[in-house]
This record gives structure tokens, C-alpha cells and sequence, in this order.
């Protein structure tokens, strides 16, 4: 939040030139250049020094200049206070004057010193002093000349806020807004505007508080670093951890040209907790470190605790992932026990009720890690509820060690209770979030709570217990966000540049990489895409009916598809289980460890690579085949035991690189059909569900590709009715109304996957590329996709957990099934198993069984593996 205090200018006439340079030493204060103020204005109060106090407007003039020096003191020493006592002689001395009748002063002093008390205390982190200072500036507001009046109401806003007193901070801060609107101030009028969308950060709206900050910001165009700062607060709450990060790092910068070493600490704060979310503990520590020592050498001794607190959380993260379990451990846990025991104390004595709870949290995590506990039931009362005004890491924190406590004092099933209310706090926290950008970054949160649910279920022995965890994590994301707000003028500009730039980059494609004009178009993308995906941030969301599927649903649905199996496959704790269902019942395998699996995925990903590109030598490919061949039997030794036990019809509800295992190309599985479901309740929602004929059965071919316009005729008359966009035709609009209706859209065009970007993964189409972020889940999608394209099958895996791609975001806004590419999918191997595919489809067969078919048929015929996977449901 944004801050500020000095008390009102001046203007008798022989003190014209004195009221002018405090004037600019408060415009450079403001701008946070407090440096150069205090450079303007110790030549002032030494003239001033040698007038009389008599006259009032020597009196403002004097206070004014002490306020500003005092300002610009704290900011770059980190003390004011012999400054301070001078304005403290100047109240008293008036006071006396007023009491013996001797002069009238003047009287916007002592609301003014007040205020500035206020303003001190709380850039130093001590609230209720600074509440107590702004309160008694507030009561003689009417004496307060108006510049005065808006400070002292800005800065106890942010006092009520950060003590999550919402409702008297908004009432400041409306007031605040009112006499600075009234009285010209832009500049608190953007602070106060700013401020208010703080405190939607702080109510856990988080759209509402984006879209506050950028309307405030569009009032005062420039850099403010400050707004930077709480923009980055709002995107770490949101979960976008890397562009929270970027943000932090920006505004550290402004803040150290500025020269104001506090905002640079609470910025490198910001990083620490990005780091520790993103699970890079040493870097965590290191940000961490870097604040408290900025703090401490300004004697910010508040701050300084809070520092602290960050590096402690940065030490017990490293010691949870010791391998080692032995005495030299637990002492190390031993003392960090007892130094989270110390800043809990000092948080609590400041006033700080949030950073205390994460002390005690960290407190009792660490002595149930030594074994410290004896008490567990005590600790849980003397613990508390969970706030819930608190930031949700903060709370699901809380929820978890609230858990462990249960479990240490023996009670299982209040210690599910803890982790379901956890659950349901990030659900409502996400459900908030209509785009699905944020919705998806906010699973970052949520990580140490499912891997302790899925730790309870796993205790269990029981495969429904550890399928049923499973799917509430991934109940959470619920509902169908939209991607991209709707009918928005500004994201469809921004997204036609983006087109434009595609266009551009793609003519640049002949020249050497080091040629400026790609670094210039690369830039110029990355910046449209990080315009077009903070405009959907905006955009809010609502619960929906996202339920976790259950076992005994799982049971119900086999039973009306005789000799299908579900395999859901999950990564804990390094080790990857799988929960098979099928007829006779569930059954829960442990594959082994997860890091030579996902070595095996990521070699069969890269020799797909190699044998779709034809520039590469016959002896390479040759060897490529080779290593597929070896690669897909290892991922069948290890998933072997889930896979190989008969079934015609798998279905593998798979997350995050698990998702990315080629399970249709496994030897098991050659021929037979296969799916890949993002979650169990997807398949339960949409398998079947398809009518035996399609509504409407709409071909489209993007440019060029050698066989896709005739790929595009081939399909549509293959059904009946059915219609074919080419050429000109086949536009981003079209295919996006297409997208949105229901019906069967086969789509033959380049693709292109965006692993660092992924809602940017597009397919190419006569105006430019459709991209990821363009779908929308408003409408009525088709019931199946088949996207004949390269690599668009793919995905990325945020942090979290979640991943993202081109066919990912269709399942997400409602698609029941995607056909769609792993790897680089050939133009001539496209166009026959494409058209084969459909056939069988026409004929009555399911898309599984008829992908499966015609795969295998190509195979047998060309010896070449095709990268082709269903997603979603059967249908």
C-alpha cells in the first residue's frame, strides 16, 4: 500500500522562496527521491533558524521543512528522531503560547506532528502505535490543512488494513479519495484509488483487486514502484509465482535507484516467498537474508522479525528434505523450534496476529518433526482456528499442521476433517478466478495439503481411499473458466498484433537466430501475451458443480461398461501408484520410483522428435527407432502391472507428466483403445454422453500443409451433411465459433505447442493462429475435437502440478474428447489415419477403438509409431 505524510504547504509572501524549495523537497519525497529532498532542504531550515517563531507562517513554513527532512531521514537512515523532537518542542511550545494567550500559532501543527508520528510508526511496522498517532491526528482534522487531512486518513487506511480492519480502512479511504478529488491532490487521489484495491487483495478478491490497481494506475501514468510491489502481493496470492517474481525484482530495482532500502527489503521478502513456493528453499534463504539485513541496518526492528520468520521457513523446508533422520537432525530441528518460539513472541508484541500464527505453525511443525510433542492436543487448543482473513498459504498452512496435531493425538478422522476444510478454502480461493490462467496457478498453494491427503489415504492400504485423495485434488480446479474475457475490444486488438507478429516471425524464419529482428519480434510476443493474460486475471469466476469423483461412482460406471478399466496414476512422495479399477474391484500397485519413469517419457518424447524430421540421416533414425522401441518396453516393465491385465478399453486418468506418457504406443496397448482423462469425474461426465450421431461434423484445413485441404474434403464426406472450410474459409473466427457449439471439428493444420506459454499453443489458420487462450467455456463445446496437428497433444506442467495445453484447455472448457498429437505428426501419416479413423467412427465405433484401429493398421503397414492420443472420454 502507498503511504505518505508532510504537512501542508505554505505561502506568506517573504517566505515566497523558501515555501517554493519545500515544495519541491516534498515533490521529491513523493516521487521517492528522499535523498535529494533532504539535499534541498537543510539549507532552508538553516535560514529559517535565524527567524522569529512569531509569525504563523514561519511557524508552517519551519514544520513543514522539519516534516519533509524527517520523511527523508527515515527513509535513508532509518531514524528522524532528533528531527522528530524538534517538531515535538515546536507542539509543546505552542501549546504553552495558546495557554497563556500569547500568540495563536498555528493550528494545523499538532495534527500534522501527529500525523507524521503515525506515519513513522507504521514504516517501521508498529501498528498500534501508529494507530494511536493517527487516530489523535484524525480527531483534529478540522484544523489540519487539507494536504494534511489526506495523509493522515491514507496512512491510518493502511493501518486498519493491515490489521484487517477492512471496513474502517475502506472508509478512510473513500474519505481520503473525496478531499483529494475535491482539493486537486492527483496524486493521493491515485494513492487512496490504489489502496482500495489493496484491500480487495486482503478480502481475498483477487480479480476485483487487479482490475482496482490498473484503473488507479491509468489515473497516474510514470513509474510507482509501490504499485508494482502490491501488484506483485496480489499475483503471489494468485499463484502466478514466476511473473510474481519478475514483479518483485522490478520493483526492487525503482525502489533501489529511489534509494529506499526498506521497500527493497520488502520486496526481496516477496522473493523469498516466491521462491519457497516454487520449492527453492536455498533461494528463499538467501532473499530472505538479504531483507533482514537491509532492515536491521535501518533499524526497521519489525521487519527485521519478519525477515527472520523467512529464513526460519527456508531452514525447515531444507531440513524436511534431509534424507538423513538422526540425532544431528534433531537438534537442528530443536533450534529452529526455539528461534520460531522467539519471533512468534515479537510478533505478537508488534502486533503482527498473521506473522504469528506462521511462527507457531512453524514452532509446532518443527517439534513434531524431533518428536517434541507431548502434548499434541494442548498444542492444538493454545494453536486457535484458522483466521479467515489470513492469505490462503497462511491458512492451508494452518489447516496442515492442524492435521498433524490431530494425527500426533491419535484422532484420524478430525485430522481428514482439517484437510477437507483446507481443500474447500482453496476451492472457494480459486473459484474465484474466472480466467483460467489464475485458476490453474492457485494449485501452487495447495500442494503440501494433498501430499498429506494423499499420505492419509495411502496409511489406508485401501485403493478407493488413495483413488478418492487423488480426485480431490483435482475436484479443485472445478467448473469451466473462461480463457478469455468475453467481448473484449482491447484483448482482441492485442491478439491481432500477436497474429501479426506470429506472421512476421514466420517470414523471419530463413535468417540466423542472432538476427535482432527475431529478439525484436520475440520480445514484442512476450509482452502482447503478458498484456492479453493479465486482462483475463480480471475476469471473475464462480463455484460450480465440481465435485470429486468417488470409488463407489467408479464402481458403478464399470459395471455398465463391461471389460473397460481405469487406471488412475498419481507421483507421491518420489514414488508413482496407480489405483486400478476394473470388474472384479480396485487395486492399489506401487510402479516404483518416479525419476527413471520420467526419464524413459522424456527419452521416447525426444526420439519422436527425430524420426518426424526427414532432414535427419537414415543411420540417426535408425537409431531413434531403436531407442523408441527400448524406451516404450521399459515404460512397460514398470507400468506393466496396471496395463497388462487384460480389458479391451483403458482408461488412464493421469496429471501434471504423467499425463505425458505415450500410453496408446505402450506394446500392451497397440490396437486396443485407450484414453487419457484428466480426472475420473471428466470421464464419469462425458463418457457416453455423445449422441450415436453427431449434431453437426464440420472439416477444416489451416495452410500450408501438402494433404490438409484434402484431408479436410476426405473427412467431410465420410458423413453425411457434413461441411469443409478451406482456404479462405478457414478463419480464427470461424473455428472459434465452431469450438463453441456441439457437434464433431476436425482440424487439420500446423500446430504448435508454447511449453514456456502454454494458453499461447495454437494451430495455424488462413488469418493466423488460433490460440489456446482464445477458447471459451461460455458455450456449448463439440463432443469431440480431433486436432490433426503436430505436438499440440502436449502439455506443461506449472507449478503445482497443473498442465496446460492446446488440447488440455479444450477438455477444460467442456470438450468431451480430443484427438490429438505427442510429437511431430507427418502430413502423409495424418491424412491415412485420419480418414480411417473417421470411417469407423461413421460405422458406429467409439473414437477410442477406431483411433486404436486405424493406428495399429498404419503401423502394421508403415513400421512408424503415430503419436496420436485420445484425451477425455469415450465418447
Amino acid at each position: 500500500m502507498c503511504p505518505t505524510g508532510a504537512p501542508a504547504q505554505a505561502g506568506s509572501p517573504d517566505l515566497a522562496e523558501l515555501t517554493l524549495r519545500v515544495r519541491e523537497a516534498e515533490r521529491e519525497n513523493a516521487e521517492g527521491r528522499p535523498a535529494r529532498a533532504r539535499r534541498r532542504l537543510l539549507p532552508v531550515l538553516r535560514t529559517l533558524d535565524a527567524v522569529p517563531d512569531r509569525d504563523p507562517d514561519v511557524v508552517r513554513v519551519r514544520a513543514w521543512a522539519l516534516m519533509e527532512l524527517a520523511r527523508s531521514e527515515f527513509e535513508t537512515q532509518g531514524s528522524a528522531d532528533a528531527t522528530v523532537q524538534r517538531l515535538d518542542e515546536m507542539v509543546e511550545a505552542q501549546a504553552t503560547q495558546r495557554s497563556q494567550a500569547s500568540g495563536a500559532g498555528w493550528p494545523g501543527l499538532r495534527p500534522a506532528v501527529a500525523g507524521l508520528h503515525g506515519l513513522l510508526a507504521l514504516r517501521a511496522g508498529r501498528l498500534d502505535e501508529a494507530l494511536t498517532w493517527l487516530d489523535t491526528a484524525v480527531t483534529h482534522i478540522a484544523d489540519a490543512e487539507p494536504l494534511d487531512a489526506c495523509r493522515m486518513l491514507l496512512n491510518r487506511g493502511v493501518v486498519h488494513a493491515e490489521r484487517r480492519e477492512l471496513g474502517q480502512a475502506r472508509a478512510d479511504y473513500a474519505e481520503c479519495a473525496r478531499r483529494a478529488r475535491a482539493e486537486g491532490f492527483a496524486r493521493l487521489q491515485f494513492k487512496a484509488e490504489h489502496n482500495r484495491g489493496h484491500l480487495e487483495l486482503y478480502a481475498g478478491r483477487l480479480p476485483q483487486a487487479l482490475a482496482r490497481m490498473e484503473a488507479a494506475a491509468r489515473t497516474m501514468p510514470g513509474q510507482w514502484p509501490i504499485a508494482l510491489l502490491d501488484r506483485a502481493l496480489v499475483l503471489l496470492e494468485a499463484g502466478l509465482v514466476q511473473v510474481a517474481d519478475r514483479t518483485f525484482a522490478e520493483a526492487a530495482a525503482q525502489f533501489a535507484d529511489q534509494h529506499l532500502p526498506h521497500d527493497v527489503g520488502e520486496c526481496e521478502l516477496g522473493r523469498a516467498e516466491c521462491a519457497a513456493v516454487r520449492g527453492d528453499s536455498a533461494a528463499a534463504r538467501q532473499h530472505a537474508a538479504v531483507a533482514r539485513h537491509l532492515f536491521r541496518r535501518r533499524g526497521d526492528e519489525t521487519w527485521v522479525v519478519r525477515a527472520t520468520l523467512g529464513e526460519l521457513q527456508a531452514d525447515a523446508a531444507l531440513l524436511a528434505a534431509a534424507p538423513e533422520r538422526d540425532a544431528a537432525l534433531r537438534r537442528r530441528w530443536a533450534s529452529v523450534s526455539r528461534r520460531a518460539a522467539r519471533v512468534e513472541e515479537l510478533c505478537r508484541q508488534t502486533g503482527r496476529p498473521l506473522w504469528a500464527l506462521s511462527a507457531a505453525c512453524l514452532r509446532v511443525e518443527a517439534d513434531l518433526a524431533r518428536g517434541a510433542c507431548d502434548d499434541p492436543a494442548a498444542t492444538l487448543e493454545l494453536l486457535g482456528p484458522v483466521p479467515v482473513e489470513a492469505p490462503i498459504a497462511v491458512r492451508l498452512q494452518a489447516r496442515r499442521v492442524r492435521a498433524l496435531l490431530q494425527l500426533a493425538a491419535g484422532r484420524r478422522e478430525a485430522a481428514v476433517r482439517d484437510v477437507r476444510a483446507g481443500q474447500r478454502d482453496l476451492r472457494v480461493h480459486r473459484a474465484r478466478f474466472g480466467s483460467l490462467d489464475l485458476r490453474t496457478a492457485g494449485a501452487v498453494h495447495g500442494t503440501a495439503l494433498a501430499d498429506l491427503d494423499l499420505q492419509l489415504a495411502t496409511a489406508t492400504g485401501r485403493p478407493g481411499s488413495v483413488l478418492d485423495a487423488v480426485e480431490r485434488v483435482r475436484a479443485v480446479i472445478g467448473g469451466t473458466p473462461r480463457v478469455t474475457p468475453p467481448e473484449d475490444p482491447v484483448t482482441a486488438t492485442l491478439l491481432t498484433e500477436l497474429r501479426q507478429l506470429v506472421a512476421e516471425n514466420r517470414n523471419l524464419q530463413g535468417r540466423p537466430a542472432s538476427d535482432p529482428g527475431r529478439d525484436r519480434l520475440l520480445a514484442d510476443s512476450r509482452r502482447l501475451q503478458h498484456e492479453i493474460l493479465a486482462r483475463s486475471w480480471h475476469e471473475q469466476g464462480r463455484l460450480a458443480d465440481d465435485r470429486a469423483a468417488r470409488s463407489a461412482e467408479v464402481r458403478r460406471a464399470l459395471s455398465d461398461h463391461p471389460g473397460a478399466v481405469l487406471v488412475d496414476v498419481v507421483e507421491h512422495r518420489g514414488e508413482v501408484l496407480g489405483v486400478r479399477a476394473d470388474g472384479s474391484g480396485l487395486r492399489l500397485r506401487r510402479l516404483g520410483d518416479a525419476a527413471p519413469l520420467r526419464e524413459h517419457v522424456h527419452r521416447v518424447h525426444a526420439d519422436l522428435e527425430v524420426l518426424a524430421n526427414p532432414l535427419v540421416p537414415r543411420d540417426l533414425r535408425g537409431a531413434a527407432a531403436r531407442s523408441l522401441g527400448e524406451g516404450l518396453e521399459a515404460l512397460q516393465r514398470t507400468l506393466g502391472a496396471i496395463v497388462d491385465e487384460g480389458g479391451a478399453e483403458l482408461v488412464v486418468v493421469a496429471g501434471g507428466w504423467l499425463g505425458l506418457v505415450p500410453w496408446a504406443m505402450l506394446p500392451a496397448r497397440r490396437g486396443l483403445p485407450t484414453v487419457v482423462a484428466p480426472s475420473v469425474r471428466h470421464w464419469l461426465t462425458h463418457a457416453g454422453a455423445a449422441p450415436r450421431r453427431p449434431e453437426r461434423v464440420t472439416a477444416a484445413a489451416g495452410p500450408g500443409l501438402v494433404h490438409g485441404e484434402d484431408e479436410a474434403r476426405r473427412v467431410a464426406g465420410l458423413w453425411p451433411a457434413a461441411s469443409a472450410l478451406v482456404g479462405e474459409q478457414a478463419t480464427v473466427g470461424r473455428m472459434v465459433e465452431l469450438l463453441g457449439s456441439p457437434g464433431i471439428v476436425h482440424l487439420a493444420a500446423h500446430g504448435r505447442h508454447e511449453p514456456d506459454n502454454p494458453l499461447f499453443s495454437s494451430v495455424r489458420l488462413a488469418d493466423g493462429p488460433l490460440f489456446a487462450h482464445e477458447l471459451d467455456g461460455g458455450g456449448s463445446p463439440p463432443h469431440l475435437v480431433v486436432l490433426s496437428s503436430c505436438e499440440v497433444g502436449r502439455t506443461s506442467v506449472r507449478a503445482g502440478g497443473e498442465a496446460l495445453g492446446m488440447a488440455s484447455v479444450l477438455l477444460r472448457t467442456g470438450v468431451g474428447a480430443v484427438v490429438a498429437a505427442t510429437a511431430p505428426l507427418p502430413d502423409d501419416t495424418a491424412i491415412r489415419v485420419m480418414t480411417r479413423a473417421h470411417q469407423l467412427l461413421r460405422d458406429g465405433e467409439a473414437i477410442a477403438p477406431a483411433l486404436a484401429r486405424a493406428t495399429a493398421e498404419d503401423l502394421a503397414v508403415t513400421g512408424q509409431h503415430v503419436p496420436l492420443q485420445v484425451f477425455g472420454a469415450p465418447v
